[in-house]
């Protein structure tokens, strides 16, 4: 019990120990024993007997010296008087301490029911946070999944149409390599007539030639037609066609035979020179396989030294591009 409650109760016992002077208590023996009766009770009592030990024990004491004291009339009855007032004290002091124990206990069970309720209420609000983030994170995963369908089949989208279209490329590509194929079929045939043609017309060509009269003798000339452009070597018809140039020198075999090479005018001199040179020898060269002695023959390349024609036409060039078989005079 707090000290401000004591002072009040032992100012209210003495104002009713004063008013209380005036009273006489007529039995007591008999109040003795009732006062002592509920003194034992307080003192027994498992919730009160503890709380107010030294009230108790002040109306123990003021018992017992109502049981030895020997007063009677109105000293007596205070006597008995004062001793119930402190029982009463004990009982209220007893009463009043439990009512501050359960206020305290009560409170500290507010306090440890509201600490459990913040607890409670942190743990929810965790809960709760924790909750939106699983959502937060099950909708990111669904959205995922949803983006991973649908690249899946954009993915798949695109492979279909690149298989659609690497088929139409593969197709395309087939009919080009079929045109393809169909045009040199036709351009090599057409070049193989061409050819026919060329070797024909050759042929023919050689087969008409004609010996004219130079500044050096007889002489047979063979045209740039017979050497494939810009080569030295006579092309296989030619060298097959050259029978009437061969009977031509052979027809006086005792007469040296001078070969000689021209060119035009285009590009070096110097390598003009060189193709003529080149050209001359390998008419020699076919003269002498055909049976010519090659001891009769002289090759010698003019390059674009004697043209026949003027080099400002394509006509002109190809007429001085030529191979002279001459037949001297002895």
């Amino acid at each position: 019990m707090s000290p401000a409650f004591r002072w009040t109760w032992t100012v209210a016992l003495s104002g009713l120990i004063l008013a209380g002077c005036q009273t006489t208590s007529p039995q007591r023996d008999i109040d003795l024993q009732r006062l002592e009766r509920s003194l034992d009770q307080l003192a027994g009592d498992a919730r009160l007997g503890s709380l107010a030990p030294a009230e108790i024990a002040r109306t123990r004491a003021a018992l017992s010296a109502l049981r030895e004291s020997r007063l009677g009339g109105e000293e007596g009855t205070h006597q008995v008087y004062v001793a119930e007032r402190l029982l009463d004290i004990a009982w209220a002091t007893a009463q009043a301490q439990e009512l501050e124990n359960e206020s305290e206990r009560l409170q500290r069970e507010h306090d440890r029911l509201q600490l459990q309720v913040a607890r409670l209420d942190a743990a929810m609000a965790r809960a709760e946070l924790e909750r939106q983030r699983l959502a937060s994170q099950i909708q990111a995963e669904e959205a995922a999944r949803l983006a991973q369908e649908a690249e899946a089949a954009r993915l798949q989208g695109d492979e279909a149409n690149l298989a659609a279209e690497s088929a139409r490329a593969e197709a395309a590509q087939a009919r080009r390599i079929a045109d393809a194929q169909s045009q040199a079929a036709a351009l090599a045939k057409q070049e193989a007539a061409l050819a026919a043609s060329a070797a024909e017309s050759l042929r023919a060509r050689l087969g008409s030639l004609q010996a004219t009269r130079g500044a050096q003798g007889m002489q047979m000339t063979l045209d740039d037609v017979a050497f494939a452009p810009g080569q030295a070597a006579l092309k296989p018809e030619a060298r097959a066609g050259l029978g009437k140039v061969v009977d031509f020198v052979n027809a006086d075999a005792g007469r040296p035979i001078r070969i000689l090479g021209h060119s035009d005018s285009t590009g070096n001199a110097n390598a003009n020179q060189v193709l003529s040179q080149r050209r001359a020898e390998a008419v020699r060269d076919a003269l002498v396989a055909a049976g010519v002695d090659a001891g009769r023959i002289t090759a010698v390349g003019a390059g674009s030294a004697q043209p026949v024609a003027g080099n400002d036409t394509p006509q002109g060039r190809a007429r001085n591009r030529r191979v002279e078989v001459i037949l001297e005079e002895r």
